[in-house]
């Protein structure tokens, strides 16, 4: 969750940057962007680029010293001593018809040196924003689990489609989770297979007693993380499980053989034992 505030910090700041440089933005937003400035090295860096392209934009519109007629002519008889190509090339640009294109090719340059700028930011944002998206955040799902909201901000997140307990298993490359073999007290309500950076999971929807719990299923290695939510370690069934405790509903993960497993819901610690008896 750090991670998501950071990057949209990131975002925003960086699209004001050059009202900042500008003084063009309100007091209080301005205040908030030196703060910011003040412990972010890639937003400093940014500023500093963006600084750098105003003076020598600057340089290019008013240049400090401007070559006399003189120095173009000696230039240009040097040069075309060299050889016969080179006297062809110095016949070609006189001095008076060089004299109109200094200034474009100097424009030219800068030019170059402004997108080269501007791609390398985009290049660090997209790489910001792969990073972040490569991990699936359960956090979100918890807050609103707790919250009694829908799901629909996690699968904005992470795009899930309803399938068919066959089509899952052909859908994922790891053996699917034996969620049959839980009593009939634990209802299969709906499968959906989520698919976060080009990987897809597993998400199970069971209903018990009329409370719902949702248990994720994705493969060995999958980044993922549950936000800012402390877990603790600790055995169920043997089994070596970290547990997450937010009063309304808590969350216990745990690796099997082929996959990692989540379990959240309202559920008694009993219920949550018997779940990961049967999956592990």
């Amino acid at each position: 969750m750090k991670k998501n505030i950071t990057f949209f910090r990131h975002r925003r700041l960086q699209r004001a940057l050059v009202l900042y440089v500008d003084d063009e933005l309100p007091q209080n937003e301005a205040a908030q962007a030196h703060v910011h400035l003040e412990g972010c090295a890639v937003c400093r860096q940014k500023l500093a680029d963006i600084r750098a392209c105003r003076e020598l934009l600057q340089v290019g519109r008013t240049p400090q010293s401007v070559p006399t007629e003189q120095l173009w002519q000696r230039i240009v008889r040097k040069t075309s001593a060299r050889t016969q190509a080179r006297f062809e090339l110095g016949e070609t640009f006189s001095s008076a018809s060089f004299r109109y294109l200094r200034w474009p090719v100097v424009a030219a340059i800068l030019i170059f040196f402004v997108l080269a700028v501007w791609m390398k930011s985009n290049d660090g944002e997209r790489s910001v924003a792969t990073s972040a998206s490569a991990t699936i955040d359960y956090g979100l799902f918890l807050d609103d689990l707790r919250h009694n909201v829908s799901e629909a901000n996690f699968h904005k997140r992470y795009p899930a489609q309803v399938v068919k307990l066959a089509e899952a298993r052909q859908a994922i490359a790891f053996p699917l989770a034996t969620i049959e073999a839980l009593p009939d007290s634990f209802r299969l309500d709906c499968v959906r297979v989520l698919e976060c950076n080009g990987k897809k999971c597993i998400q199970f929807t069971c209903v018990k007693a009329g409370k719902a719990i949702n248990i994720f299923q994705h493969a060995l290695g999958q980044p993922w993380t549950i936000g800012q939510y402390a877990a603790t370690r600790t055995p169920i069934c043997n089994v070596e499980c970290s547990l997450v405790n937010a009063k309304e509903v808590m969350a216990v993960s745990w690796q099997g053989k082929n996959s990692e497993y989540l379990a959240m819901g309202d559920l008694t610690p009993q219920e949550f034992a018997q779940i990961v008896e049967i999956l592990q």
